[in-house]
């Protein structure tokens, strides 16, 4: 036996408190790859955040979710929030030094899910409303870009009080995400029960969007819109069907703006002047966007 694999039997012995011993026929370079793997695994599954990974995967059994929250010191009579930091680039392990940071020690833990996602699970002594937890994920939305100059988007589920419900809360979390990202590009925060009509679309059948989409517009296709007209929707309708406030907001005459919704109306039969069809538009730009992300 090398130097190596002794060194190795020393450290597993000290993780686990219990003595191997080795065939003297072994491959030594076997061997040592063996007793790190199992090194590995032990430090793994001794860390609570891999216990939390798995929980929120679903991938525990109730024995093993009673087992670790003791052994972790997990108050489950205690309420928890659930939010999805997103990024857009990997982040590096200092970037998330500074994240930890901002946490408040013993009521956040932490969980790696990727190198752009990481899940904070939030300890809370009672239930507070979905305000609070926006403004929580806001707060942290702005001090990470404040301080640590990171850009993160944040999804996030409402409180809940039973801690078994850690992943149903994930899972929403990440739905919120999806959804977020599809049709509220332009925010950094998503709230899962304050998503809307996306919420809505992302659950429908893909016939059914089709069908939507066939009744309403026929053979026009909105992804083959060129930008201009896409953008030219988009601020009407932020700007409450008001053609003298979209005028102004892309700084066009207003016979230019008449011009082009009358150009849509050619297009598409829809004209969005009208509350009706402009109700149509909008679902119907939802729902191609939809359709083009799956």
């Amino acid at each position: 036996m090398d130097e190596r694999t002794e060194r190795l039997l020393d450290e597993l012995n000290q993780e686990t408190g219990v003595s191997f011993s080795i065939n003297g026929d072994e491959d030594n370079a076997a061997v040592a790859k063996v007793l790190t793997k199992l090194i590995r695994t032990y430090k793994d599954e001794g860390d609570s955040g891999f216990f939390l990974k798995k929980f929120l995967l679903g991938e525990l059994s109730d024995e093993e979710i009673d087992e670790k929250s003791v052994i972790y010191h997990f108050d489950t009579d205690a309420h928890w929030g659930v939010f999805l930091l997103s990024f857009k680039q990997p982040y590096e392990p200092y970037m998330l030094r500074m994240i930890s940071s901002l946490y408040i020690p013993g009521a956040d833990h932490t969980v790696e899910m990727d190198r752009t996602h990481l899940v904070l699970v939030r300890e809370m002594k009672s239930r507070i409303t979905g305000d609070d937890m926006r403004k929580m994920a806001e707060t942290l939305v702005d001090m990470l870009g404040s301080e640590a100059m990171i850009s993160v988007k944040i999804s996030y589920d409402e409180c809940i009080d039973d801690f078994r419900k850690l992943p149903d809360s994930y899972r929403n979390v990440c739905r919120a995400d999806a959804i977020g990202n599809l049709f509220l590009e332009n925010r950094s925060v998503y709230g899962y029960h304050e998503l809307g009509t996306g919420k809505l679309i992302y659950s429908l059948p893909r016939d059914v969007c089709e069908e939507f989409l066939r009744d309403h517009l026929g053979d026009a296709d909105l992804q083959e819109m060129d930008p201009e007209t896409r953008n030219t929707i988009r601020v009407f309708f932020d700007s409450g069907l008001s053609l003298a406030e979209t005028a102004r907001a892309l700084y066009v005459h207003r016979n230019t703006l008449v011009y082009r919704i009358e150009k849509i109306e050619r297009q598409t039969g829809l004209d969005i002047r009208k509350f009706d069809d402009a109700m149509v538009m909008k679902i119907a730009m939802m729902i191609s966007d939809y359709l083009s992300s799956r």
